[in-house]
């Protein structure tokens, strides 16, 4: 199929029928009309999960670990998970000096039996349609040990001067994928004196 675009700026009332735009080097020109992420809310699948005020363990991904957070999808869900972004915010500082990183660990797993969180839809904001299994700053029981993938999340704390905090939102751009069977969870390198935390992250459940 040959798409017909015409170069440069149009000017049309609603209602008309008009041409795609393109750029002098025939380049398709797209714009935002709305939010991003506006269709995946609009059509109900996109969740969010979080903890807010939560003391970290150390995790590195190891069995029945205690992450931030996690999402496991069962194995015969239909379904996969797409993360689109994450937050991470200091609520409480730290009282003694150190750093943290955040790291995010996937693979497959059995799934955990520790408690459960539902995570709430983006769209009714009600705790309900997920079919994925959330677990906020819970053990997770009976899970199988998490491959690290990436550090999206620093903090850095020497004196009530000197803190320094990157990354309070991190858009992930749909680069993690949960399959049936397989589990994503983040957690702190190290549990620094007296801090707390909140974190959320925020995916799109679709078929596959």
């Amino acid at each position: 199929m040959i798409a017909e675009l015409k170069v440069g700026p149009q000017v049309a009332a609603d209602g008309s029928q008009v041409t795609g735009r393109a750029t002098k080097d025939a380049s398709v020109v797209t714009v935002d009309g709305h939010g991003k992420y506006l269709e995946a809310l609009l059509r109900g699948n996109t969740y969010i999960l979080g903890v807010s005020g939560a003391t970290a363990t150390v995790y590195a991904g190891a069995a029945a670990g205690t992450p931030l957070l996690a999402i496991h999808n069962p194995s015969n869900s239909g379904k996969v998970l797409n993360v689109l972004g994450l937050y991470i915010s200091n609520r409480v500082a730290p009282t003694a000096a150190g750093v943290a990183t955040f790291g995010i660990y996937g693979g497959p797993s059995a799934q955990p039996t520790g408690t459960q969180t539902v995570p709430r839809n983006m769209l009714t904001l009600t705790q309900s349609g997920s079919i994925a299994i959330g677990f906020a700053n819970a053990a997770l029981t009976g899970s199988t040990a998490l491959n690290y993938l990436a550090s999206p999340f620093a903090y850095y704390w020497a004196t009530a001067a000197g803190a320094v905090d990157i990354c309070s939102y991190c858009d992930l751009a749909g680069m993690f994928i949960v399959a049936p069977g397989n589990q994503l969870a983040i957690g702190a390198s190290a549990a620094l004196t007296s801090a707390t935390w909140d974190v959320s992250w925020v995916w799109e459940e679709l078929a596959q």
